[in-house]
């Protein structure tokens, strides 16, 4: 059970005949009715002025209520004040838990990018030769993390053969290279891309160009 729960308000908690106005709201906004607070006004069970904060999925509203008397010669005392969108989010921001602040390890690695780091790993290990483990030591990274931003920039190579952003012609001296990107994606995609991959390739492959 939420904790909020606990502040929950239902018909059967209040006197529906001394209460009417609040009873109809609560009949139409059941499970969404919070008892924020109640303050005694005399020594008469169920006298009470309450507080009640109703939670609709567009807006908020605040009720002040206090009963009418048993007799019926003072009536319900029942204020509502209907909050609109802007005013409901900006209470749901002040009466958000903040935000947990999560502290970076010391030991975490460095962020690398697709664009700077994975782009020089792809050309110094397509299209230069170089191992894994000699882009590990030059980078001053571990041969993981090499491995895994070759592969990221290897899919990002293949979807810019796809897009036309890189262009794949016969007479370039890496035309075999690049093929070999475009196959790595295809063994290691799965679903619509692979089938747009494997499409590109087929394509390539039987062009007379």
């Amino acid at each position: 059970m939420e904790a909020r729960d606990q502040f929950l308000l239902h018909m059967g908690d209040i006197n529906a005949e001394t209460r009417p106005k609040l009873a109809d709201m609560l009949s139409i906004a059941e499970g969404s009715a919070y008892l924020l607070s109640t303050e005694i006004l005399s020594a008469t069970p169920g006298d009470e002025r309450l507080v009640v904060l109703i939670m609709g999925s567009g807006s908020w509203g605040l009720i002040e209520d206090i009963p009418a008397s048993p007799d019926g010669t003072v009536p319900e005392q029942y204020h509502a004040i209907i909050l609109d969108e802007i005013a409901s989010e900006a209470m749901r921001s002040l009466i958000a838990p903040p935000a947990k602040v999560r502290k970076e390890s010391t030991g975490r690695p460095p962020k690398y990018s697709i664009a700077e780091e994975g782009a020089d790993i792809l050309i110094q290990h397509i299209y230069e030769g170089q191992s894994i483990k000699a882009i590990a030591r030059e980078h001053n990274m571990s041969p993981t993390t090499v491995q895994k931003l070759l592969n990221k920039t290897r899919l990002q190579a293949a979807d810019n053969f796809l897009n036309g952003t890189w262009t794949l012609s016969r007479n370039s001296m890496n035309w075999e290279k690049n093929l070999k990107i475009l196959q790595w994606a295809i063994d290691h995609s799965s679903g619509i891309k692979r089938q747009k991959y494997e499409q590109l390739m087929f394509r390539l492959l039987s062009s007379e160009e």
